[in-house]
């Protein structure tokens, strides 16, 4: 009984012997690193991969071998390396960096090269020293031009669909916004899916659309813009309007359309009757942004015939609108858009005075010809 005892104990300590010789494996280091969550290597695609592995009481007449393990439902064994013969040198490159160190460089990742990476030592027969790694490869988002909408022009009223697909791997998360901030239709300022649909496309939904493809590897992103043909919008801050007679006042109208209203598609009329520019009336048109125009009709020296209601018209290829102000006598005067009392003695001045320069400059201009 006795020797039995003694017979184990002498096998397990020339265990231990034997093991504290054995080949040490272990890959101390990645390049990209390690992910903290995962502890798997993590890379972009067409990027290059590292892995050194370190041995240490390797026998001389053994080599250190690298293989890996396929991720599709094969799970295929592919050697890579014997010592630093590689076995593609367009996929492989083996190097000795120091004498117990074996450093594998996986060249212009591909999804293909997705796999368990395995540095290894033969100790016996069938024995093998090994240690290994995951390696996992992403793929930028790519937005797909084919499969994702273009500028679009709409009408009023009909209905829209934006739609934007994107290629990449981890599945990128597509997201939607408009340009400056502005409220998507549904109320939100961002909207997550591949699909955007507008019911009902109203004015205020023209503009630029942001779609953005993310994912762990990077984002990709495209702009489509939105034009909406509709009638002019008219309106007026101002439906009451009062000045006293013998000053100058200045009735505003807003307007918004696409196509644009030209000049000529343009009214003023007073009590049904079409009012013009002339020398006491004048009507300026200034464009804006964002097809905005505001039209301003100024009358100078108010007289009492000038009170009453005012039209201002706009029309394009989508129908017409109109918007109706007063304007009113006020026993005192009132301020212009600039906080000014303007009347029209001082333009009827200034327009004097500025005709009796002109005169006096043509008159010396003739006596120095004379002389």
């Amino acid at each position: 009984m006795k020797m039995g005892i003694l017979k184990i104990l002498i096998c397990l300590g020339l265990l231990i012997c034997v093991n504290s010789d054995d080949p040490k494996v272990n890959i101390i280091e990645t390049d990209p690193p390690l992910d903290p969550i995962s502890k798997t290597i993590i890379s972009n695609q067409d990027k290059d991969v590292q892995l050194s592995c370190v041995v240490e009481n390797k026998p001389l007449d053994v080599d250190v071998q690298w293989e890996y393990q396929t991720k599709n439902s094969n799970a295929t064994l592919v050697p890579i390396s014997t010592g630093t013969r590689s076995y593609d040198a367009f996929r492989w490159a083996i190097d000795n960096p120091s004498p117990t160190t074996w450093r594998l460089r996986i060249q212009n990742v591909q999804l293909t090269d997705e796999g368990i990476y395995r540095c290894k030592v033969q100790v016996q027969s069938q024995n093998y020293v090994k240690m290994e790694r995951e390696l996992r490869v992403v793929m930028k988002p790519q937005i797909s031009d084919l499969d994702t909408s273009n500028d679009m022009t709409k009408n009023a009223d009909d209905p829209a669909k934006l739609e934007c697909f994107a290629t990449g791997i981890p599945k990128p998360l597509i997201k939607w916004t408009r340009m400056a901030g502005e409220l998507l239709p549904n109320g939100g300022k961002e909207f997550q899916g591949n699909v955007l649909t507008i019911d009902r496309i109203q004015s205020s939904h023209g503009g630029v659309y942001n779609c953005f493809a993310e994912n762990s590897a990077g984002t990709d992103f495209r702009q489509i813009r939105i034009t909406v043909n509709f009638r002019p919008e008219v309106y007026t801050g101002s439906p009451i309007v009062k000045q006293a007679i013998g000053y100058n006042k200045a009735l505003v109208c807003n307007i918004k359309g696409y196509p644009a209203p030209a000049p000529e598609q343009i009214a003023w009329s007073k009590e049904g009757r079409p009012v013009f520019s002339t020398s006491r009336t004048e009507i300026r048109n200034i464009p804006g942004a964002s097809n905005r125009i505001t039209s301003i009709l100024v009358v100078r020296n108010i007289q009492q015939s000038d009170f009453g209601r005012y039209q201002c018209s706009a029309e394009n290829e989508k129908g017409s609108r109109y918007v109706t102000m007063e304007l009113q006598s006020s026993p005192v005067p009132t301020a212009d858009r600039t906080g000014s009392i303007r009347n029209g003695v001082t333009f009827l001045s200034f327009n004097l005075a500025t005709v009796f320069m002109l005169v006096t400059v043509i008159l010396l201009h003739n006596v120095q010809l004379h002389r």
